[in-house]
């Protein structure tokens, strides 16, 4: 994590009126008690993708209007996406994203062995979840070059049906670009000592 941040945080008060109005708009949809991992100071700056978003709205709205529909889904139970976004954001060295999946994972009942495992690189013994071990084999593929197996494919299709592996990739392709976002901008973990500014 760079000292200096490469896009600094703003402060409310340093906001024009589109920024202004779209960072209201990620507090109220994302700065819930439910989700801890929105990381705001005291000064009203907040973490994560939405440093470099409110930088550049004219990308980051779009983004952000995506985001709200990748987390909103409902075809997918809450667990199975949890461990699959965890898995997507350790193959693309993601902290921030890593980080904040974790802590959702858990709070969406993924087993503690199962995160610390994905969280270290290790394969986690999913054999008794075909649902968890078919959401970590495509995680898997759609991480790794080239197209997705056929057999990955198939368990995916038989397990979610079609509906649910496109929600699925697009949750992937998603949480890809934002991976991208945060390592670009260097956004770091919160922390008590993690100070920006």
């Amino acid at each position: 994590m760079n000292e200096t941040p490469r896009v600094p945080w703003l402060k409310p008060s340093e906001m024009d009126g589109r920024q202004k109005a779209f960072y209201d708009d990620v507090l109220h949809n994302m700065g819930r008690p439910d989700l801890p991992h929105v990381w705001q100071l005291p000064d009203g700056e907040i973490n994560g993708p939405f440093t470099s978003m409110l930088h550049f709205p004219e990308l980051g709205e779009p983004l952000y209007r995506l985001q709200l529909r990748v987390v909103k889904q409902d075809v997918i139970a809450h667990d199975v996406c949890e461990l699959f976004i965890l898995v997507v954001a350790v193959a693309e060295g993601c902290a921030y994203a890593v980080y904040a999946h974790e802590l959702l994972g858990r709070d969406a009942g993924v087993p503690e062995a199962v995160l610390t495992a994905v969280k270290s690189g290790a394969t986690p013994d999913l054999s008794g979840n075909v649902d968890y071990a078919a959401a970590y084999g495509l995680a898997r593929a759609l991480t790794a070059p080239g197209p997705v197996p056929a057999p990955v494919w198939g368990t995916a299709l038989d397990a979610f049906g079609a509906e649910g592996v496109n929600v699925l990739v697009h949750t992937a392709a998603f949480f890809k670009y934002i991976g991208t976002l945060m390592n670009a901008y260097d956004e770091p973990v919160p922390g008590a000592d993690a100070e920006r500014g």
